[in-house]
């Protein structure tokens, strides 16, 4: 896992954990025992890789949109520039290669 990523995913966990309300003791209560504190602290420091599947469920517990978290993650869509003049060009089809 690239460090800057997960840095940046423990950055967005650790504001959504905390907006809620939540201590690190509180998720693993909360969950049942389904994120333990020291998971959930070692994602937030950047030191333990998290799945998408995992990112996804501590997402849900905290009740945001995994998307919104990764939006978060990745910067700011409204950077993104689309070259309009590139797409009225006519693309060639790929041959068949017969």
């Amino acid at each position: 896992m690239d460090q800057a990523f997960a840095e940046g995913a423990g950055r967005v966990l650790r504001h959504a954990r905390q907006a809620r309300g939540l201590t690190l003791r509180d998720v693993g209560l909360r969950s049942g025992g389904a994120f333990s504190p020291t998971a959930v602290a070692g994602y937030e420091r950047g030191e333990r890789g998290i799945t998408l599947e995992r990112f996804c469920k501590l997402a849900d517990f905290y009740g945001v949109l995994p998307d919104r978290l990764l939006a978060e993650i990745v910067g700011d869509p409204t950077d993104i520039i689309v070259d309009l003049a590139s797409l009225e060009e006519p693309q060639a089809a790929p041959s068949s290669g017969s």
